[in-house]
């Protein structure tokens, strides 16, 4: 193993088990502390990476933006989603209107602004809303077990195995071995993790969404990678030693959440 390697093992074996030991044993909140963290976090990163030379005011009112949306995600009803949303347009117009010096780059980078709101901040608040769910804390565990999972699974094949390349204009490394690895790791582990924890979950069910998060894992990857590569950088940041930002963790579950959670809801119906 090269030293990049033993660095990237170093701190996954350094961060991992006190989260997961804080998501096991704490209450929600402490989840959702979590995820406002890595919103904040993410925005910055998203902002630094899409939108080099916004200036401060800019940056922070989307990242502020990012995180009552992820809030009101979470605690609002429809009605106060939607009124959000036109405040949300409504401010991000008078910024930006207020603080472009350029006019003909105003629409791009408004746009840009939204997306990383929405990308981030709504995407994101589908953890919380997953451990805010009935047996919210051992579905939370799920996800992240079976994502993960999918993201090794992804790694350790493509690299052994991998020569096929699965889309060499966004990620040159990643290969369709690869992409079946995820799939197969995320359903090894997500059948492994239901038999334990989730007796009551059927095969199917579980194969459905191991399957789902598994190609949708490796989706949030190659958009976030297709972000990477339009701002022409390798990593979103330097804050995870050998593992890159912020959003280099998070792009796996960004699709991946809100399936489990609107598989839980609508398919899965796990109420009591």
């Amino acid at each position: 193993m090269d030293n990049l390697g033993k660095k990237k093992v170093g701190t996954a074996l350094t961060i991992i088990p006190p989260v997961i030991f804080l998501i096991a044993i704490g209450p929600p909140a402490v989840l959702l502390g979590m995820v406002l963290m890595a919103t904040f976090l993410g925005l910055r990163e998203f902002y630094d990476l899409c939108l080099p030379h916004s200036i401060p005011l800019e940056r922070w009112t989307g990242i502020g933006l990012g995180l009552v949306l992820s809030l009101i995600a979470l605690f609002g009803n429809l009605t106060i989603g939607f009124l959000f949303l036109v405040f949300l347009l409504f401010v991000l117009s008078i910024i930006f209107m207020m603080t472009s010096k350029d006019l003909s780059s105003t629409i791009s980078n408004l746009g840009v602004s939204l997306f990383g709101i929405l990308y981030i901040g709504f995407l994101l608040s589908y953890v919380s809303l997953v451990r805010y769910g009935f047996n919210g804390r051992i579905w939370v565990l799920f996800l992240i077990a079976t994502v993960w999972a999918g993201d090794i699974s992804a790694y350790l094949i493509g690299s052994l195995l991998g020569r096929h390349r699965l889309y060499p204009k966004i990620s040159p490394k990643k290969t369709y071995e690869g992409l079946g690895g995820a799939i197969g790791g995320s359903i090894l582990i997500a059948l492994a993790f239901s038999r334990i924890f989730l007796p009551d979950l059927k095969t199917v069910p579980t194969l459905f969404l191991a399957i789902g998060m598994g190609i949708l894992g490796q989706a949030g990857d190659f958009i976030e990678s297709m972000l990477k590569r339009s701002a022409q950088v390798k990593d979103s940041g330097s804050f995870i030693p050998g593992h890159g930002g912020m959003l280099d963790r998070l792009d796996s579950f960004l699709f991946s959440a809100p399936f489990l959670h609107y598989s839980l809801l609508f398919l899965i119906k796990e109420t009591p």
